[in-house]
């Protein structure tokens, strides 16, 4: 999957959002400024937050993968694997709808498993729940 990181998910997605004002709460305001930005400059720590929240899901679900492929439990915003545990939250259709995403997914939870127990057993029990 090939996407054009200077594009704004905005323009990335087929969906439309509301302009926020003043009565939209904060996380909305964020979730909507995050959606302007070009996607090279979306931070690991700002597709925690989207991909927490599901937007983008084509997108920010293939930008965090490179992340947590690398790092898979290094701690981005939260907690060790934050970000991990975020993609595994992620609904199963959409899983289902991305075959090659859930490949790479699944390479990196097998590669996981065989470590020796530490952070990565945090995950354990999302990751028995997995869909790949």
């Amino acid at each position: 999957m090939c996407v054009d990181r200077d594009r704004t998910l905005a323009h990335l997605s087929d969906d439309d959002w509301l302009r926020p004002d003043s009565s939209s709460t904060q996380l909305y305001r964020d979730l909507c400024a995050l959606r302007q930005l070009p996607v090279r400059e979306l931070t690991p720590t700002s597709l925690h937050l989207l991909v927490t929240h599901q937007v983008g899901l084509d997108v920010t679900v293939l930008l965090a993968l490179e992340h947590v492929e690398s790092e898979p439990l290094r701690s981005f915003a939260l907690y060790p694997g934050d970000l991990l545990a975020a993609l595994l939250r992620v609904d199963p259709s959409f899983w289902t709808d991305h075959p090659e995403l859930l490949a790479r997914m699944t390479v990196l939870l097998d590669r996981l498993r065989t470590l020796p127990e530490g952070d990565w057993q945090l995950l354990v029990s999302a990751a028995e729940q997995f869909p790949g």
